[in-house]
């Protein structure tokens, strides 16, 4: 479903430029939920916004479902390929009701927008279309993440980018939140890549884990291979020591 090849990024010249993608590659298979880990600034979300579209200076080759991904998208190319961002809130304006929020992709696509779709958007995150007429203060955070799921799966996409999507809800929200992800991945065949600082997270969603660093892909694991500690570069040893990830015997 998505196959990366020799992805660079970088901004500025001489002394003051930077690079947050040297040159990865990986794929993913259909239906797969993949993870990506490293630390903060190893190059995960610049990753995530240059599969979703959202970056347009990258090099390299990105191919989903069969079909060359443009750095610049339009039209079908950019409802392929969704993304759900860490802060729910923050990407909800704040003036403009749950249901407005949910009828702007559809505008932008020039797709259909009655209030029966919104409704039924809804109902697939677990909330009740009444929901529609609600400012995002008037809900919880897991509330508006789920409005935020719901928002990215409107335009029925085949791929959805998921960075840190329960890093800023309360421990108590977080399983509640990934097991709607799993459940909507099974119902709707999604292909869903996976950003999280949260090993046990990824372990748990993920049957594949690539670790980043420094702009790189070090090595790649399955989540049997991160649940026992089988990892081959001391960068991965050191995450998992640092994790809450139980090791298993």
């Amino acid at each position: 479903m998505i196959d990366v090849q020799s992805l660079e990024l970088s901004f500025g010249r001489g002394h003051h430029r930077v690079q947050p993608l040297a040159g990865l590659s990986f794929s993913v298979a259909e239906g797969e939920t993949y993870g990506i880990v490293g630390e903060s600034g190893c190059g995960k979300s610049s990753l995530l916004r240059c599969v979703g579209g959202l970056e347009t200076a990258w090099t390299g080759k990105v191919e989903i479902a069969g079909r060359p991904a443009p750095q610049v998208r339009k039209g079908a190319d950019c409802r392929t390929v969704q993304m759900v961002f860490q802060d729910p809130y923050g990407t909800l304006h704040p003036r403009h009701t749950i249901g407005l929020a949910l009828s702007e992709p559809l505008r932008a696509q020039r797709m259909e927008r009655s209030t029966g779709k919104i409704a039924d958007a809804l109902r697939a995150v677990g909330l009740n279309p009444s929901f529609a007429e609600r400012f995002p203060h008037q809900l919880s955070g897991g509330q508006r993440q789920r409005v935020a799921i719901a928002r990215a799966l409107i335009l029925e996409p085949k791929v959805v980018l998921l960075d840190e999507p329960t890093s800023a809800l309360d421990v108590s929200v977080q399983a509640e939140i990934l097991n709607l992800l799993a459940d909507l991945r099974a119902k709707m065949g999604l292909t869903y890549v996976l950003v999280s600082h949260d090993l046990a997270v990824v372990a748990h969603m993920c049957s594949r884990v690539a670790v980043m660093q420094s702009g790189k892909v070090l090595e790649e694991l399955t989540a049997t291979d991160l649940r026992h500690g089988r990892a081959t570069h001391d960068y991965t040893f050191e995450l998992i020591a640092s994790s809450k990830l139980d090791i298993a015997a």
